[in-house]
């Protein structure tokens, strides 16, 4: 069985649409105790909005069907970039720098469980490098959790959640063969 979150091709149409272009800021939550922001942050690219979200869907997860966090990403208005927590109030932060590239991140996993292989793929988070090769990134960290982890600096893949954490998740299971990889998708 295989089933996939991983972003749409007009997804992907309208990341490569934004290479070249100005990252004017970012708007999202502030963060309280770590670079996690709850659900949604809005991207401004050469002064038009785009929102990514992660939102929880009822996806097949291997044997059963779960609330898996699917990140998407969208044009849209700016009525529409708004906090998801109650009394909440986000805030800018300013990049103004152009997109270098833009790595899309995808990981594949599998659990081979008696004698069948389900397979599970799903964009885990998006990396933009600007023309300073300064990078941000978002990143859902968590297969269950809308938190959306952003980071700032260089070589960010390095700072991701490694593929070997979804290994660990099934260690208390010996009949139980898990295996994970990674794909970074480079637009340029």
């Amino acid at each position: 069985m295989y089933t996939s979150t991983i972003i749409s091709d007009k997804e992907l149409d309208l990341l490569k649409s934004m290479i070249g272009k100005a990252f004017d800021k970012y708007r999202c939550d502030p963060f309280i105790s770590s670079p996690m922001v709850y659900g949604i942050i809005g991207i401004y690219i050469d002064g038009k909005p785009v929102k990514i979200t992660s939102l929880l869907q009822n996806v097949r997860r291997f044997m059963e069907t779960d609330e898996v966090a699917v990140l998407h990403i969208e044009e849209t208005s700016e009525e529409s970039i708004k906090t998801f927590m109650d009394n909440g109030e986000m805030i800018d932060t300013v990049i103004n720098s152009k997109i270098k590239s833009i790595y899309v991140v995808n990981d594949f996993m599998s659990i081979k469980y008696e004698g069948k292989i389900y397979k599970f793929s799903s964009t885990v988070g998006i990396i933009f490098k600007q023309e300073d090769l300064n990078e941000i990134s978002f990143e859902i960290g968590t297969w269950f959790s809308k938190m959306i982890t952003i980071q700032k600096g260089y070589n960010l893949i390095e700072k991701f959640t490694p593929v070997d954490d979804f290994i660990d998740e099934w260690e208390e299971w010996a009949e139980y063969n898990p295996s994970c990889s990674r794909e970074i998708i480079e637009l340029k």
